[in-house]
């Protein structure tokens, strides 16, 4: 790579060979505006270097606006669920233009990203969605500098809103046989049931199929998830490789599943052409899928019917996991039935787990 520095008027101009056009024609570009001969050597000795290890990225007036909207969006839309693109559409729209989308791409620094956290923080937006809106950034900023559009993430040198100290809430066992003895008769007795033994998230629960169900085995095999979309639902793969296991069942719940098969097929044959068969454990009177955010909202009615205070659907899943830890089921057996990381399952449940600490404390003393 070719360049050179000469003075123009009372500045210092940079002249560099930027490569070849797709016709093969050597590419020249210009940069004025050094108001000294040592700044544009710097300049031009940099680019150089950037350009022979392939860092270089083509100079561009490209506005923040126009790449979120026009190339990073349409680009990642086929790579993500359809609620994370819903989500990253809507963080970028309502959080991220209306400050930064003027903005030419290659202007933006770590501090024009501070301010916008600083904006969101006094407009009283919670910390977890000023830190889900640096994460889109640090993404669609990451992804520029893959494609050639910038030399650097800018996200690399923000500061992003802390993340907040939350703890994961869990019923008592009393609470949990309190609800679980007030949903006795609910139709999806077996899932409250299922959720509440096995910790499993709301969408394995309503993906799960008889196909991946082993009642004689008392063991199931979660293999992919329903997730809410805009105007719906679709099947998807489990969160992570770590959600895609298999599950033993105690033979309650085993036996309960089973009479709920029963009653399954007695409402596929009283419906009859009407009934959609899609293989769901968990599914409408009509056989289609129920809508997760329907399940969560049935859930708070119930809790609230059995006279129980707290607690969103979430919470039967801290429970099955707090009270397995409280009855000395290792934090990997625990992980593994959650689908999780074990170090994650520690970290989220230990608070919960003082009466175990006590509890290790005397059986530790005895031996002494």
């Amino acid at each position: 790579m070719r360049g050179h520095v000469h003075k123009r008027g009372a500045t210092w101009t940079v002249v560099y060979d930027e490569g070849h056009d797709e016709n093969g024609h050597r590419r020249q570009r210009s940069k004025g505006g050094f108001h000294t001969r040592r700044e544009a050597q710097a300049f031009l000795t940099d680019t150089l270097a950037r350009l022979g290890d392939g860092s270089y990225a083509q100079p561009s007036k490209t506005a923040v606006r126009d790449y979120l909207e026009q190339e990073w969006l349409p680009a990642i839309e086929s790579t993500v669920r359809p609620l994370t693109f819903t989500q990253y559409r809507s963080v970028v729209r309502l959080r991220i233009l209306p400050t930064l989308g003027h903005l030419r791409l290659q202007t933006l620094t770590g501090g024009h990203l501070n301010s916008l956290y600083r904006e969101l923080e006094q407009a009283g937006l919670s910390v977890s969605t000023r830190r889900l809106t640096h994460a889109v950034l640090h993404r669609a900023l990451k992804d520029a500098v893959r494609w050639g559009r910038l030399v650097r993430n800018p996200a690399d040198l923000a500061d992003p809103p802390a993340a907040a100290r939350t703890r994961a809430q869990a019923w008592t066992a009393k609470e949990l046989a309190r609800f679980l003895e007030h949903v006795h008769g609910d139709r999806l007795f077996p899932l409250w049931r299922l959720a509440a033994t096995t910790g499993m998230r709301r969408g394995e629960l309503l993906g799960l199929t008889w196909r991946c169900l082993d009642l004689d085995g008392g063991r199931l095999s979660v293999e992919q998830q329903l997730v809410p979309t805009r105007g719906g639902c679709t099947f998807g793969p489990p969160k992570s490789a770590r959600s895609r296991r298999t599950i033993a069942l105690d033979a309650e719940t085993v036996r309960i599943l089973g009479e709920h098969r029963e009653a399954q097929l007695l409402e596929r044959a009283f419906a009859g052409e009407a009934y959609v068969d899609g293989d769901l454990v968990f599914a409408g009177e009509l056989g289609g899928p129920i809508h997760p955010q329907r399940l969560t909202e049935w859930f708070g009615k119930l809790r609230k019917a059995a006279g129980i205070p707290t607690g969103t659907l979430h919470i039967l899943r801290h429970t099955a996991a707090t009270l397995a830890l409280t009855e000395g089921v290792p934090v990997h057996i625990v992980a593994a039935r959650l689908g999780d990381n074990p170090n994650t399952v520690l970290s989220t449940y230990a608070h919960l787990l003082a009466q175990s600490d006590e509890l290790a404390a005397e059986r530790v003393a005895a031996l002494v």
